[in-house]
């Protein structure tokens, strides 16, 4: 108890100790049938005629002064003589009542009468609620409805329907008389159920916004633990989880999903113009990017162990949606690529490592399928090295450019290079996509066993075979041939047969 001038001290003190103890210990001070001698003779019979005619009152305050639920048809004792007046029994007909109101001793709080029926309060103001009630003061946030308005515009000072003297039927209708917040589509939990002290302490507190558990992230965490066993245990955290949660969502409600506050993508090109820039100017956006959580589908907002904060490995990431057939946007079926990524022999590199994004564009790109460079759409092409810019991001051009190598490629006859007899022509060179599964294949070099002709519904055939030093294939685009390196004899030529492509065999 902080010290006060000890007029007040020695006026009021007594009194306080004597209302105190007896409101902790759950005793009345007097009971209606011996009240003070001090009262006079004509008061004390009316309030004996009053007292008779209604059931006893309870006290059984607990240690913050209040009583607990009492019936509103049971009133406190009354030294003092204020109720019998039908001036003010109207204040403690409540369920819960003020520690001195349940004693009956209004002078605790109260001078005694004066001119005009007046009954001043002991101390000034505030001051009299702090004498007992210390909730100020020890805190560097500090409320401002109790920094400029005191107690009284929240407590009622003598008793309530509402625990802790509250003025309004809840908590949440007190905080409500000033601060106004919309409920929206979607409500954080303890708003939505009006327990705005879940978070908040309404008198002080040592954290901004009046905030329980600590500044930003920290008091968020106190509820969600998951969260937080999440973030101890991974390697890095989102930054923006550095600048506390309401960065991206917000502590009330919100017309977006996980209490956001704006759409997921919007939030995420705050901070990400390049990826925002790029999805602006593709062509042929990517549907993941588009649907449900947009970028949370593949990334994780809070924190990961990934790169890119990756919510798994990049090929499994692709296979979420990928393992059944898709509808791209320009309206052609992706068909499903999980036989295709898993389930082959041979696998070209970025898949064989995982690396979709190695030659596709994941958030969106200006070329068809999402890739990151130029390559040929077209089964037949006109040679033009830039057309291929994505292939020779990892092989050698020499390997069109060259008409005779011994080393640049095994596709050859002698020293003839026969990427270069089948590719760099002027009119109808084949392509990459004529003789290769771009992802994968059973046979080596990612050979295909049949391709659809120009984009159409013939599987073209290729029967490829490999010999030791060279081989042969026997394609629906020309005769069967072979071809032998230096040095060694090929694998004799499987003929067509007459039906139109299946092998003979020997």
């Amino acid at each position: 108890m902080m010290l006060r001038p000890w007029k007040n001290f020695i006026t009021a003190g007594p009194r306080i100790f004597a209302v105190g103890i007896m409101v902790l210990s759950g005793c009345r001070s007097k009971t209606p049938s011996d009240p003070p001698t001090s009262e006079p003779a004509g008061r004390r019979s009316a309030r004996l005629a009053t007292d008779q005619a209604r059931p006893a009152a309870s006290s059984s305050d607990g240690p913050g002064g209040l009583a607990d639920a009492a019936s509103k048809a049971e009133l406190p004792p009354d030294p003092g003589g204020c109720l019998p007046s039908n001036c003010h029994e109207s204040l403690v007909r409540v369920a819960y009542r003020h520690g001195p109101v349940q004693a009956g001793d209004c002078g605790v709080c109260h001078e005694s009468e004066q001119t005009g029926h007046k009954f001043p309060l002991r101390l000034a103001g505030q001051e009299v609620c702090n004498f007992c009630h210390q909730v100020t003061g020890h805190r560097s946030h500090l409320h401002a409805a109790v920094e400029k308005q005191g107690c009284v515009p929240c407590h009622d000072p003598h008793g309530s329907d509402t625990k802790f003297l509250l003025k309004d039927a809840s908590a949440e209708l007190t905080c409500r008389r000033c601060h106004v917040i919309a409920r929206q589509r979607y409500l954080h939990g303890p708003f939505a159920s009006g327990q705005c002290t879940a978070c908040h302490q309404p008198h002080e507190s040592d954290n901004k916004y009046l905030l329980l558990g600590g500044e930003g992230a920290d008091h968020c965490l106190t509820c969600h633990k998951s969260l937080q066993q999440r973030l101890l245990a991974s390697k890095a955290s989102h930054r923006p989880m550095e600048e506390g949660c309401t960065r991206c969502h917000d502590p009330h409600s919100s017309d977006y999903r996980n209490v956001l506050r704006a759409p997921t993508d919007q939030l995420c090109f705050e901070c990400h113009c390049d990826i925002k820039d790029a999805m602006a100017a593709a062509t042929t956006p990517h549907g993941a990017v588009l649907a449900d959580q947009s970028c949370a589908n593949c990334h994780d907002p809070h924190a990961q162990d990934r790169p890119f904060m990756l919510r798994n490995e990049l090929q499994k990431l692709c296979l979420n949606c990928h393992d059944k057939p898709q509808t791209a946007f320009d309206g052609h079926t992706v068909p499903d690529m999980r036989p295709v990524l898993t389930n082959r022999r041979f696998l070209h590199g970025p898949v064989r490592v995982g690396q979709c994004d190695a030659c596709h564009e994941v958030h969106g790109s200006s070329r068809a399928r999402l890739l990151r460079k130029r390559f040929p759409e077209q089964f037949y092409e006109a040679f033009d090295l830039a057309e291929y810019e994505l292939c020779f991001d990892c092989h050698s051009s020499a390997l069109v450019l060259e008409k005779e190598t011994t080393t640049l490629t095994n596709f050859r006859d002698g020293e003839r290079n026969l990427h270069f007899v089948h590719v760099n022509r002027s009119d109808k060179g084949r392509t990459c996509r004529t003789c290769h599964e771009i992802h994968g294949s059973n046979l080596p070099r990612h050979i295909a066993t049949a391709v659809p002709f120009e984009g159409g519904g013939w599987a073209m055939p290729i029967q490829f075979e490999q010999g030791d030093g060279g081989g042969s294939c026997s394609p629906g685009c020309h005769e069967p041939k072979k071809y032998r390196r230096a040095g060694a004899a090929p694998p004799p030529v499987r003929p067509l047969s007459p039906n139109g492509g299946e092998k003979v065999m020997p």
